[in-house]
């Protein structure tokens, strides 16, 4: 008898919330803030930050409750370098959201920008330990990346390896790793860190530039060269590849 009365009760809450009308200025106002963002979405595909920022006041005021809105308005805010503000929409769309792991993973890249870096291991670990956060490995690997920046070579080392067992192959990390390597004056892990990202990630041209400097260091002109003419023909007009272009010069004028 309880069982059905709650099945009753739950129903009845059910039907009442379906029978409260919407109001047409508020569905209108709905749709309008979805075709702003939507607009506003395709100028940040077309590196647009200042067309999506124009389109996303307009959607935000139309539906200021809608945490999609928010984050985008953050990301947009952050890309211009207006932290602050960036910050604000974070936070009300974390508010907004419950806590999306996802939203507290952009949070923590912005006190990156911020150089908060305890800010930013504090939502990374948020973000991290959700398990039904997809990409826990991206934010362990910006816990490693934060405690790098702090001089904690030993703890910044533990995160970027467990970012790799979370995902082997995700390249990033090796490329992080071989940067705590670095800090720490290790050559052949740095090198060998370098080597692995690039094996995974063939058009990793950070990487590549990286071991072409390493090879340079230790007289591998050839296999240098070979690195930084990889780079050329993929990406030339990058801007790594500009800098490429600028090392491979003064190893000819040499």
């Amino acid at each position: 008898m309880f069982h059905g009365l709650k099945l009753f009760i739950v129903i009845l809450v059910l039907c009442l919330f379906a029978c409260v009308p919407v109001r047409p200025e508020a569905q209108k106002d709905h749709n309008q803030a979805d075709i702003h963002y939507k607009l506003a979405l395709a100028h940040l595909q077309g590196d647009n930050p200042t067309l999506a920022l124009k389109e996303l006041l307009v959607a935000v005021q139309q539906d200021p409750q809608n945490s999609s809105i928010q984050i985008a308005l953050a990301q947009t805010y952050q890309r211009k370098k207006a932290y602050l503000l960036a910050e604000e929409h974070y936070l009300k769309a974390l508010d907004l959201s419950d806590n999306d792991p996802r939203y507290q993973n952009n949070l923590a890249s912005l006190y990156l920008d911020m150089k908060k870096w305890d800010k930013a291991i504090e939502y990374f670990d948020h973000a991290s330990m959700n398990l039904l956060f997809v990409n826990a490995h991206v934010a362990v690997a910006g816990k490693a990346y934060a405690y790098l920046q702090k001089k904690d070579y030993s703890t910044a080392l533990e995160y970027s390896t467990e970012a790799i067992v979370l995902a082997p192959r995700y390249a990033a990390a090796y490329f992080l790793k071989s940067e705590i390597y670095q800090a720490m004056g290790d050559i052949d892990q740095e090198k060998s860190s370098l080597q692995r990202a690039i094996d995974i990630a063939p058009h990793f041209f950070r990487a590549r530039y990286q071991l072409a400097v390493l090879l340079l260091q230790e007289g591998s002109s050839e296999k240098a060269e070979e690195q930084l003419k990889t780079i050329l023909e993929f990406s030339p007009k990058s801007e790594i590849g500009y800098k490429a272009k600028g090392l491979l010069k003064s190893l000819s004028d040499s």
